[in-house]
């Protein structure tokens, strides 16, 4: 099963449901799509608005590789159960009240998920994360990491 997060963020994410609603029309497995504000009409994955984060945490452990939006929560618990993780990030203003397209970079860069910058990109990020071999940052890691590299964006 491909579990699929838009997240919660009170802004449409059109471009991920297109994208999702793309790849479930040819894969062979069940795609499951939390939309949150995000309407669309899904004819080949299955879609709910939103849940409790126990559901998602279900949701989560059972899946096969998750396609979520970039936002850190979702990915840090996807990352604690050391699921195979593709993200999309939003855009800035048009998709979310920031940018989310550094930090999925970064991630990206260390291993810890596979980045979709291109929605086009998605089935291609789907086939590589079936054999990916996805690091993880440790409980605890990710702060000194995020403050490291906001220090360095300070900088420039």
């Amino acid at each position: 099963m491909i579990f699929a997060s838009l997240g919660t963020m009170d802004m449409p994410f059109v471009r991920m449901a297109e994208a999702v609603e793309k790849l479930a029309s040819v894969v062979d497995e069940d795609v499951i799509v939390q939309t949150g504000y995000t309407d669309y009409d899904y004819k080949y994955a299955k879609a709910f608005r939103f849940c409790t984060k126990d559901e998602m945490q279900e949701y989560i452990s059972k899946a096969d590789i998750l396609i979520l939006q970039g936002g850190w929560g979702a990915i840090s618990e996807a990352m604690e159960q050391h699921r195979r993780i593709v993200v999309m990030p939003r855009h800035d203003k048009t998709e979310h009240i920031h940018d989310q397209f550094q930090l999925v970079r970064k991630l990206d860069e260390m291993g810890c998920v596979i980045g979709v910058c291109d929605e086009n990109e998605l089935p291609a990020a789907l086939e590589k994360a079936k054999t990916f071999d996805f690091k993880q940052i440790k409980k605890g890691q990710a702060e000194p990491l995020i403050r490291q590299k906001l220090n360095e964006w300070l900088i420039k």
